[in-house]
């Protein structure tokens, strides 16, 4: 396994319990530039094995190929009526479109977006005749969207700068730093940081 790949899964591993790399360099009792030089894919064996035994994990959970391939076991899939939702959410939260297929109406057949580090979203659109609509059509919110970004500040600021419609201001809770947004569609999206690491 390359040594890019363990480092995405350290880092998988910090962010699940929302600590800053100073917490799990305390833990592992090695230097915050050690988790940091780890988590860009630069470490030794030693500091694998103090990583590990910080989460209280065996190494081999961590290096694990299947694991490092793996993003998620449970891929949201969102509904848009319009395939120009796709481009705004890139610009405002910065999402990567992985695929995009679109019918002939323009109607979103299947699309897969990058929402994080590991994490991704599906998209399609509502089928006539179907029972799903999206929250601007049914005025109806179902659930809600948590996702983990690297610095949650400056994504504010991106989301604030494409006019996204802001539901709650940033704020420090339960471990993390956080905002909560709404898409053109009317989908809320949570976004947030482990409190102290920005």
């Amino acid at each position: 396994m390359d040594q890019k790949s363990v480092g995405n899964r350290i880092r998988a591993f910090r962010e699940r319990r929302a600590w800053t790399q100073e917490h799990l360099a305390e833990a592992a009792q090695v230097s915050a530039r050690t988790v940091q030089r780890a988590e860009e894919g630069t470490l030794s064996a030693e500091s694998l094995t103090a990583i590990a035994g910080a989460f209280n994990v065996s190494v081999s959970e961590i290096t694990d190929a299947v694991l490092a391939q793996e993003t998620s076991s449970i891929i949201p899939a969102v509904y848009y009526e319009k395939s120009s939702t796709l481009d705004w959410l890139v610009n405002a939260f910065g999402f990567e479109i992985l695929e995009k297929h679109l019918g002939p109406n323009g109607q979103i057949m299947h699309a897969e977006l990058k929402v994080s580090t590991n994490g991704k979203i599906m998209c399609g659109s509502p089928m006539p005749g179907s029972n799903i609509a999206t929250p601007k059509s049914s005025n109806y919110v179902t659930q809600c969207l948590y996702v983990f970004v690297n610095d949650v500040d400056a994504h504010y600021k991106r989301a604030k700068a494409a006019k996204a419609e802001i539901l709650s201001e940033l704020e420090d809770s339960y471990g993390h730093r956080r905002y909560q947004a709404k898409d053109p569609e009317g989908h809320p999206w949570y976004f947030a940081s482990p409190r102290g690491k920005n």
